[in-house]
């Protein structure tokens, strides 16, 4: 390998990247040597250049799905300090999910997975702590072969220089430091909320019940002479925290019965700027605060209009994506009686004047609705509606809300990350909440049945929560602070959405990873702890009008033989929920502290799972409509099941290979594309041509 000087530091020609030599006290530095090993890279065309500024660069152009790249990382000396890897980088289109494994025998190696390269139109650097990547993985003494997975994508660029290897500096590590002070915080926040749902509370509230502009509240104190007052907890506070000073009114004295402590009161809160998911709780003065001294407890829902009950439903047919690709007919030729349609919140409300948008008074102030947007909602539930179906409606959020932000807040939560598809509702601040209830009270009065034509009656809050990272992203959190965090909007929800619709249910969105023990920590968690803790949040803050939209995929998504499942059992500890042993799931929802209040069982929609076939595999075909006979077997045996929404009715070319619809690719002389033999199955369910169907396929 040749060195040659260059403006106070080394060049190191044969792999194209710098070397700076010693410039301070912290130790030396090591160049990544991105030649050596560049034989074994995979999908990946590798070029030098110069860049501007005569610096030498390494570029990569990914050439297929599975590109990666291959070096030496150098034996590091142990140091006090931690090392970090740092690149100069450029690269337009941003590189997700990149993963790191060690040794010759890269399938051997454990994965790591990297920060994502964010985009990038001028040089940026890219720094990652490798103590903290590798832990006491990272090689002390020998030299290593590390392999760098660049994501799926082909046709990404990657420009690279001065990639080295050096000792942390003194302001990351003040940064470090400081990231560790909020992992710490974060720890402590789970452990209150935690603490403060298992706590034995001195005093109570049974009862908040809507009157007019009054609040009918109903409890009982403990019989001392100490003052108590009812206080407004709103929906940006986290009830574990301490309460905050209030200077908006909403703290009323209790007004006890001498001897027992049992109260009832009217609040006035007319002309109050009540917030809907606002809860009451009681506390005690303390030099000059608030000690609370009760669960904080949510109104019952009042609502003056009357819409008749949904027809009810068992193991009926449904359908995802339902839009106006598909007539009415077409719907009700196969036999649907649920369907859901996906609504973005995003660009959807503004407190500020936007073009073609329309002016409306919303809870007593200006807002700007984009009804171009809602007209095309009108559209999809309408087509379901016409085909006789109860419609769903998904309420998701698009990272890029964080550029919705004004003089209201935003509606994306502030620690979500660009790594999941979509995100949390940022419920941090009283003027973001303020923004996520006008939007769904422009959602709901306009879904809430007054339009039989355009009704929603179930409304599912995001998507696959107990994947959060992925599906509803909030940032690194645990369970505890993500799931206190999902609640409030849950409760949110179904405030406003019942208040137009007393039959509307708010729905929790759950994968198959039922008591999952691979959790990514801070990242995923498993929805049989996350429902458990719905279930206790009933409880303990008042009964509300909830379901589960459960989504029991195969244990693989390109299986659709769901039979032969093997990572799961019949027993509540199973990891997996399928199609195979969903009955755990309905035994669980008919378990005495899981029912309603009146002791009903709460509502269950599978509301998205599908059967992989591709259109030219024969057997593969087969092998999907013989999953949906199966599968209506089992929902039969599930009377919690309201429906099955088969995801999806047309196959899609961006679901990374997966071919799940009913129909195959579309084409431009079949734009909704060939049916499968999975459509006349479908369509075949639940009417009398099953049976037949059934002896044609051997079943």
């Amino acid at each position: 390998m040749r060195i040659e000087t260059w403006g106070g530091a080394a060049l190191c020609l044969g792999c194209q990247v710098i070397l700076l030599a010693n410039l301070n006290a912290s130790g030396q530095q090591f160049a990544l040597d991105l030649d050596e090993l560049a034989h074994r890279n995979h999908h990946v065309e590798l070029t030098h250049e110069r860049s501007v500024g005569n610096q030498q660069a390494v570029t990569f152009r990914t050439q297929g799905t599975d590109p990666f790249v291959w070096f030496r990382l150098p034996s590091l000396p142990s140091k006090s300090r931690d090392w970090i890897l740092e690149a100069e980088y450029f690269c337009p289109s941003g590189i997700k999910h990149l993963e790191w494994r060690m040794g010759d025998n890269a399938g051997l190696s454990p994965i790591w997975h990297l920060p994502p390269v964010p985009k990038a139109e001028g040089w940026t650097r890219y720094t990652v702590n490798l103590n903290e990547l590798l832990g006491e993985q990272l090689p002390a003494s020998n030299a290593i072969s590390v392999r760098v997975d660049l994501g799926a994508r082909p046709d990404v660029r990657l420009n690279i220089r001065r990639a080295i290897i050096r000792p942390i500096s003194d302001h990351e590590e003040a940064l470090q430091r400081t990231a560790r002070e909020r992992r710490v915080a974060k720890e402590q926040l789970a452990k209150r909320i935690a603490d403060h749902h298992s706590r034995s509370w001195p005093a109570t509230i049974n009862r908040v019940r809507p009157s007019g502009d009054r609040m009918i509240v109903v409890g009982q104190c403990p019989p001392s002479d100490e003052a108590v007052v009812i206080i407004a907890r709103e929906p940006h506070e986290i009830a574990a925290n301490p309460i905050e000073k209030r200077s908006d009114g909403k703290v009323w004295p209790v007004k006890k019965a001498v001897g027992t402590g049992e109260f009832e009161m009217e609040l006035a809160i007319g002309g109050q700027d009540w917030l809907p998911g606002t809860r009451l709780q009681l506390a005690r003065l303390v030099d000059g605060g608030y000690e609370p001294i009760s669960a904080e407890v949510y109104p019952e829902i009042a609502t003056n209009v009357r819409r008749n009950a949904p027809p009810k439903l068992h193991a009926a047919k449904g359908l995802t994506c339902a839009d106006t690709r598909f007539s009415s007919q077409m719907l009700r030729d196969l036999g649907l009686k649920h369907a859901s349609v996906n609504m973005l919140l995003n660009r959807l409300v503004s407190a500020s004047p936007r073009q073609g948008w329309e002016k409306r008074s919303i809870a007593g102030k200006t807002w700007w609705v984009n009804e171009q947007r809602l007209v095309g909602y009108d559209r999809n539930i309408e087509r379901a509606r016409k085909a006789g179906c109860v419609v769903a409606g998904i309420l998701l959020i698009h990272p890029e809300g964080r550029s919705d932000e004004n003089e209201t807040g935003s509606l994306t939560h502030p620690e979500a990350s660009d790594e999941g598809s979509y995100t949390m509702p940022n419920l941090t601040s009283r003027e973001s909440v303020r923004l996520y209830a006008v939007i769904l009270e422009v959602l709901a009065g306009r879904y809430g049945g007054a339009n039989p034509d355009r009704r929603i009656d179930h409304w599912i809050a995001h998507n696959e929560v107990d994947y959060g990272w992925q599906w509803t992203n909030m940032g690194e959190q645990p369970m505890d602070v993500f799931t206190d965090h999902y609640l409030r909007s849950m409760r949110l929800i179904d405030a406003v959405t019942r208040k137009h619709n007393p039959h509307a249910h708010v729905f929790i969105s759950l994968t198959h990873r039922w008591n999952a023990t691979d959790c990514l920590p801070w990242k995923t968690y498993p929805p049989r702890d996350m429902l458990s803790r719905l279930v206790e949040d009933t409880k303990q803050h008042g009964e509300f009008a909830w379901g589960v939209a459960y989504h029991p995929y195969p244990q693989s998504l390109w299986n659709a033989d769901f039979w032969n499942d093997t990572h799961l059992d019949q027993t509540d500890q199973t990891p997996l929920i399928t199609m195979k042993n969903l009955t755990v799931l309905d035994r669980w929802m008919h378990r005495s502290e899981v029912r309603k209040q009146d002791f009903s069982v709460r509502p269950v929609i599978c509301s998205e799972q599908g059967y992989h076939a591709v259109e030219d595999q024969p057997e593969q075909l087969r092998t999907q409509s013989i999953a949906l006979l199966k599968t209506w077997e089992i929902l039969r045996q599930c009377p919690s099941i309201l429906a099955y929404d088969y995801h999806r009715p047309v196959d899609h070319p961006n679901e990374g290979g997966l071919r799940l619809g009913l129909r195959g690719l579309p084409s431009a002389g079949h734009p909704i594309g060939k049916p499968k033999p999975a459509w006349d199955v479908f369509k075949a369910i639940n009417t009398d041509d099953e049976a037949q169907l059934r002896a044609s396929l051997g079943e």
